[in-house]
C-alpha cells in the first residue's frame, strides 16, 4: 500500500470502510495478525443538554490507526441504549447488537489530508431512515502501513 492514497484493490482497506459498526477491531486483527486495542478516551456533552459525543482510538503497537468521534443525540435512541452508552462501559456497536437494533451506514463525506496520508470519512448510522450516530472517522494510512509491513502476511 502507498502511504499516499491506498489502491482500489486494497482489500484490507476495503474491509475496513464496509466493516459494520464495532466490527473493525476484529477485522484488523484477523488481516493484520496482531493484537489491536479500542480505548475511550472520552465522553461529553460539548454544550449542556441532549447531544453527546464520544471519542475512541483504535491501535496497535502504540500507534493509532482509527480516531473517530461518535456524536449522538439521546432523543433520538432508546433509553436502554442511552443508559448503557452514559456508563461508557461498551462500545456502539456492542451495545445495538446486544438490542439487535438493526443498522446501516450512510456516507456523508470521504477524502483524504493534503498529503494523502490520513483519510477523513463522515458517515451515519441509521436505524429505519432514522439517524442514531454521526461518526467522524481519520485512518491515519501511514500507521497502518507500517502495522502492515511488521505484520501482514
Amino acid at each position: 500500500m502507498s502511504i499516499s492514497k491506498f489502491d482500489e484493490n486494497d482489500i484490507l482497506m476495503k474491509k475496513i470502510l464496509d466493516a459494520p459498526l464495532g466490527q473493525v477491531v476484529t477485522v484488523l486483527g484477523e488481516n493484520l495478525n496482531c493484537k489491536i486495542c479500542i480505548d475511550l478516551i472520552e465522553q461529553n456533552t460539548p454544550k449542556p443538554g441532549t447531544k453527546f459525543e464520544r471519542k475512541i482510538v483504535v491501535s496497535t503497537d502504540g500507534l493509532p490507526i482509527i480516531r473517530a468521534i461518535i456524536k449522538f443525540d439521546r432523543n433520538q435512541l432508546p433509553n436502554l441504549v442511552v443508559n448503557e452508552l452514559l456508563q461508557k462501559r461498551s462500545l456502539v456497536g456492542t451495545i445495538l447488537n446486544r438490542y439487535s437494533i438493526l443498522n446501516d451506514k450512510k456516507v456523508i463525506s470521504a477524502n483524504f489530508d493534503k498529503n494523502g496520508k490520513i483519510f477523513y470519512r463522515v458517515y451515519e448510522i441509521q436505524s429505519h431512515g432514522k439517524i442514531l450516530f454521526e461518526i467522524e472517522e481519520e485512518i491515519k494510512l501511514d500507521h497502518l502501513d507500517l502495522i502492515r509491513k511488521k505484520y501482514y502476511l
